[in-house]
This record gives structure tokens, sequence and C-alpha cells, in this order.
């Protein structure tokens, strides 16, 4: 079954734009879920390094799969090639943001393959912290299909792509 991207964003587009502080809140959760990844992963390499909490394997898992893991979804944008929605030869919808030039690629995801790999190096560490990040994972891909930014294959591929590099932390 083919879903009508078009259709299912103007939809959603439609809903936050009848509540302005809902489509606030959604536009501020793009910014603040990106950054709490980021400052999560920065808190987990801090907490280990100077509580020598891990082993050498553990550090190389923590820094080499999240950077296989960006490096991974980067190649296959690259590869991939396809534009935003937006930016679609015909496409007829208005996000709510907007990025322009070198970063117009939209498959994988890569804010999503990022959580994603950040909540499963969580999740093998400090599970009480990591199943909250695996939530706010999804959110984050909610929030980036509504907001125009993805696809629904963009986001999933990404989810797929952060759980397949983050899954050797469990073995």
């Amino acid at each position: 079954m083919k879903y009508d991207y078009t259709a299912l964003y103007q939809k959603n587009a439609d809903f936050y734009n009848r509540h302005p502080r809902l489509k606030t809140l959604l536009l501020l959760c793009n910014v603040l879920f990106s950054w709490l990844f980021f400052l999560a992963y920065l808190g987990l390499l801090a907490y280990a390094t100077f509580s020598d909490a891990w082993t050498p394997e553990e550090w190389i898992g923590g820094i080499l799969l999240p950077l296989f893991c960006l490096f991974s979804v980067s190649v296959l944008r690259l590869a991939v090639e396809r534009p935003r929605p937006y930016a679609e030869t015909g496409a007829n919808i208005t996000p709510m943001i907007k990025k322009t030039g070198r970063e117009n690629k939209s498959f994988p995801s890569r804010h999503v393959a990022s959580a994603f790999v950040i909540s499963m190096l969580f999740t093998a560490h400090f599970p009480i912290l990591g199943i909250p990040l695996l939530l706010c994972a999804i959110l984050l891909a909610y929030v980036r299909f509504s907001v125009g930014a993805h696809y629904l294959a963009d986001l999933l591929v990404g989810a797929g792509i952060g759980i397949a590099c983050g899954a050797p932390l469990f073995f």
C-alpha cells in the first residue's frame, strides 16, 4: 500500500497551522531533540572518561559505532541523492523548516540515525536512560516528518541504520 506523502503532510501541517502553540512546540522540539542527543552523547563520553567506567572495547564501541553510523548515512545520502520532500520536482508543499544548498538531501535521516545509535549506546550501558532516549528518538522521527523535512522511508531507514549500528553493543 502506497501512501500519499503530500496529502498526509498537508493534513499534519493544517493541524499545526490551526494550533499555533502546538506548531511552536513542534518547531522547538525539532531543535531540542537534536541538542538532547548531542549533549547526552557528550555527557556519556565525559562520564566514561572521568569514571573509568568503560573497558577499551566499550570505548571502541562508544566511539566507532556512532561514527560508523554517521559515515554510513552520509555515504548513502550521497549515493541516493534524494531531495527533501519540498524540493522534489513538482512538489506542492510548504515545509515548516527548510534547508538550503548542500543540506537538501533527505534519504536517510541523519538526525534519526544518530538519535537511534546514541539511544542504543545508552540502552546498552544505562537502560534507565536509554529507554526514554529511544522514545525521544521516535518522537524526533515524528517531528522530522511533521515539519516537512523527510519522507517516511527516510526516517525508517535512518532508524534502522541507527539500530543496526548500535546492535553490536549488546553482544
